[in-house]
């Protein structure tokens, strides 16, 4: 099983971060590492709660570029999306305007309502020159006009016909709303259906209504990650495929190697591999950890409770490594300047421990 992701000589996103250096040590009695499985955006302050079906789709694609926050850490994953950036998203995705700048493909021009210099110009005339966008009949694009589920799946089912990749279409069933979706639309849509690219909601599929930034997320996720079957090309769910986060560096698409589908993955796990092979990165997870320990910092060194002791106030001190990492894995996720004391900010935290010394110190506010 092959995993494509090519627009015509254009290479796609990779949608694992490439790092350097992932070989993990066995875990032994001086050396202890974790790493953070998010149950939320690590990136966007909107992407927790009622997000639990796009965060990890959100995040993949933000880490290669392809989707974008409106500021402030924000994604407004729950507005509408105009037509302009739906074809920016998918340019990023998939290259088009690299292609056409190259001389990969001729330009057919732009659209007469797409100004020159506009953010969105270079990616509506690349969908022009690969036919994703057809605009209107008196070559309009309405760049402004925001997307419709049912147009959203036509471009989308229209940009993958350009690459290798070839999707199969047929009746639509399984939705109370089949009927709604128009003439022009159905046979994009029971391809992305069932490509399982798109699945509906409720019974539903929705196709005149606007679709939202996070369902775009999903569906664009699922895209660019089809896979070539005997049976035909399909997205595949997988339980075995996370977003982790070590210390201060974010991977996406990361496979667990000993996955174990009775085991609850979250928040923050020991792990005692992690390694990067073809692309892909590989990592085995041991046990969940609750960040459950008070530390008091000073001097370089941190001093925490010993939860194992059978004295009363015991505590075990680490020398704090040179190049050691302090994060707030609360929404969102970023690394903090110095390792502190708990207590004020931060009610509890959880060590890396590598030959004895602390390399990630994971923090929890109160």
């Amino acid at each position: 099983m092959t995993r494509t992701r090519k627009l015509a000589a254009v290479l796609l996103l990779v949608a694992v971060v490439a790092v350097s250096g992932l070989t993990a040590a066995l875990a032994t009695d001086n050396t202890k590492t974790y790493a953070y499985l998010p149950d939320h955006s690590v990136y966007f302050y909107d992407v927790a709660e009622g997000y639990a079906w796009a965060h990890r789709e959100i995040d993949a694609l933000a880490v290669n570029g392809v989707v974008k926050g409106g500021g402030d850490h924000l994604f407004y994953p729950g507005n509408p999306i105009t037509r302009a950036d739906f074809i920016v998203m998918l340019d990023r995705a998939y290259g088009m305007s690299n292609a056409l700048e190259s001389g990969a493909i001729p330009s057919k021009g732009t659209f007469s309502d797409v100004p020159a210099n506009s953010y969105y110009t270079k990616a509506v005339t690349a969908a022009k020159a690969f036919g994703v966008a057809n605009g209107t009949d008196d070559n309009r694009f309405l760049p402004q006009q925001n997307m419709t589920r049912q147009d959203a799946m036509v471009f989308l089912k229209r940009t993958i016909d350009r690459t290798p990749l070839q999707l199969q279409s047929g009746l639509i069933s399984g939705f109370s709303d089949a009927d709604q979706i128009s003439g022009y639309a159905k046979d994009p849509v029971s391809a992305l259906v069932i490509a399982q690219v798109i699945g509906g909601s409720n019974g539903k599929i929705s196709p005149k209504a606007l679709v939202t930034r996070a369902e775009m997320s999903v569906m664009l996720y699922r895209a660019t990650h089809l896979t070539e079957q005997d049976s035909g090309t399909f997205y595949e769910k997988r339980g075995d495929v996370v977003n982790i986060c070590i210390g201060a560096q974010s991977y996406c698409d990361v496979v667990i190697e000993n996955y174990d589908p009775s085991v609850h993955y979250g928040e923050l796990m020991r792990y005692s591999k992690l390694r990067q092979e073809g692309g892909v990165t590989y990592i085995t997870l041991e046990e969940n950890q609750p960040i459950d320990r008070m530390a008091a910092y000073n001097a370089g060194q941190l001093i925490l409770n010993d939860p194992d002791s059978d004295k009363e106030g015991a505590t075990v001190t680490y020398p704090i490594a040179s190049n050691c990492v302090a994060v707030d894995v609360t929404q969102p996720y970023h690394q903090i300047k110095t390792p502190m004391s708990t207590g004020s900010t931060y009610r509890y935290c959880y060590p890396s421990v590598v030959d004895g010394e602390i390399t990630v110190i994971y923090y929890i506010r109160t």
